[in-house]
């Protein structure tokens, strides 16, 4: 059996690189999601928000990609296990959907919060 645990880093960067891309053509949530972070990437370079607020941003956007790659991968690996219906797997599939869903409402709100605050609102702090 072939093992990718010890190829060097360079190896494993590639196969971690072949993944990413692959579920970047097959998903177009995934693809959503990369138009939304390259939105919030111009936006900071614009209006230049502070390093707390951008890294903020950068960890909304690492958990909401991360989760749906999660979601792909799991998604394709049920598909191949289990590929007739079952309530258990649909299951399964929409708890991984509603994890990202989650992520995607609260990384909304941060950028939200980051609009009130710096542009006023009813909730600004002055």
């Amino acid at each position: 059996m072939i093992t990718h645990k010890n190829r060097s880093f360079l190896n494993r960067l590639g196969f971690a690189s072949q993944g990413i891309l692959g579920a970047f053509k097959a998903e177009r949530s995934l693809r959503v999601h990369a138009a939304g972070v390259a939105f919030v990437l111009v936006f900071c370079l614009i209006l230049r928000p502070s390093l707390e607020w951008c890294a903020a941003f950068a960890i909304c956007c690492a958990l909401v990609v991360s989760l749906e790659l999660v979601n792909t991968a799991v998604e394709a690996l049920l598909d191949v296990l289990h590929p007739a219906q079952s309530k258990q797997i649909g299951f399964a599939k929409d708890c991984l959907a509603g994890a990202v869903l989650i992520a995607s409402l609260i990384s909304v709100l941060v950028f939200v919060l980051y609009l009130v605050r710096h542009f006023g609102g009813p909730l600004a702090v002055s």
